[in-house]
């Protein structure tokens, strides 16, 4: 991707992080993708930094001591490795598999062509048999669900949750287990894959990207060279009402026009479209920026900077410029460099 403003060239030289992850895992930092990132106040001891301090006196006494209680830690370390294999991963894989088995059952009896029949069955079967209530308009995939675990009422909606997104993604039966382990486990599905990414990133969905996206927009109208009069009516389509709380109002006027001859365009209508279907055309408009607000907002601040040095431009709008250029940037990348999260990634892998 490159930005037409300057925040990202083609010859820039490579990033200054790259080095660093080169020094503490292989493993790629998402943050920093691109080699071709040119951020003018990147600094990397913002980072990291290290310090010099003196070394403390020890005596041999001292040392001997936690040499001791470091063996018996390490000891206490390998049986929690043995737990973690023996009970924890194979309660797990055993639970993933009983899931697998409710999921498979679930859709058959969905595509059977006696599923509500087979349904009520179950049901009626919980209620007599196990004293246990479900609503009868309980899906097939529920009743089997509640059917094959009565005692875990805590996590039910987890496990339902995780049957749900499986039918949603089109997961079959026979990956369903491995699926699960492969997103982390029952607790961290809670939407398929691709919505969850993009509500934990906040990618082309925020308010903060939006506005930075609005904020370019109005700078290159402000400085634009090319403008006409027009005197016809536009048309608002979101009446502003009495007393309403939402005061927002659009930011621009959209123009439809059609092509008439060669750069001529007649206009069929101006209008205002309203806050809320402005936000949608806008996000539309810029869907190929970046996603990093960092790198956004570095790319707006550059824009702004290319503004202050147009002595094309009125000497009032400059200065508005420089005085913004002069205040801090609002989403400075803020990098927690965890060595022994990376080292349990790399373990995963």
């Amino acid at each position: 991707m490159q930005l037409t403003n300057g925040a990202i060239k083609s010859g820039a030289k490579p990033n200054p992080m790259a080095a660093l992850r080169s020094k503490l895992s292989s493993q790629e930092d998402e943050n920093y993708q691109s080699d071709d990132i040119d951020l003018d106040s990147f600094d990397l001891g913002a980072l990291v930094f290290t310090s010099v301090k003196a070394t403390p006196k020890t005596n041999v006494k001292e040392e001997q001591a936690v040499a001791k209680f470091l063996a018996e830690s390490a000891q206490i370390l390998e049986l929690g490795s043995q737990y973690e294999v023996e009970v924890v991963a194979r309660g797990n894989q055993a639970l993933y598999e009983l899931l697998a088995s409710v999921y498979g059952l679930g859709l058959r009896i969905e595509a059977h062509e006696h599923s509500k029949q087979i349904t009520a069955a179950l049901i009626a079967d919980l209620d007599k048999n196990f004293a246990t209530k479900i609503s009868a308009k309980s899906t097939p995939m529920a009743a089997v669900l509640r059917y094959a675990i009565r005692s875990d009422k805590a996590n039910l909606s987890r496990y339902n949750k995780v049957l749900d997104v499986a039918k949603e993604e089109g997961k079959s039966p026979e990956e369903l287990s491995d699926y699960i382990a492969r997103r982390g486990g029952v607790a961290n599905i809670r939407d398929t894959e691709a919505k969850q990414l993009a509500a934990s990133t906040g990618e082309k969905s925020s308010k903060e990207r939006l506005d930075l996206i609005r904020e370019y927009f109005q700078l290159r109208a402000k400085a634009s060279k090319e403008s006409f009069e027009y005197n016809g009516n536009v048309v608002a389509h979101v009446e502003q009402k009495e007393g309403d709380k939402d005061k927002a109002k659009a930011s621009f006027c959209i123009f439809l026009a059609a092509q008439a001859g060669q750069g001529e365009y007649s206009i069929v209508s101006a209008n205002d479209l309203g806050k809320s279907y402005e936000d949608n055309l806008v996000k539309y408009l810029g869907k190929n920026f970046p996603s990093d607000l960092n790198m956004l907002e570095h790319g707006v601040r550059n824009y702004k900077r290319q503004l202050s040095m147009d002595e094309t431009l009125a000497p009032g709008f400059r200065k508005q410029m420089q005085k913004e250029l002069a205040a801090p940037a609002k989403y400075m990348s803020m990098a927690v460099i965890d060595t022994q999260a990376i080292e349990l990634d790399t373990e995963e892998e």
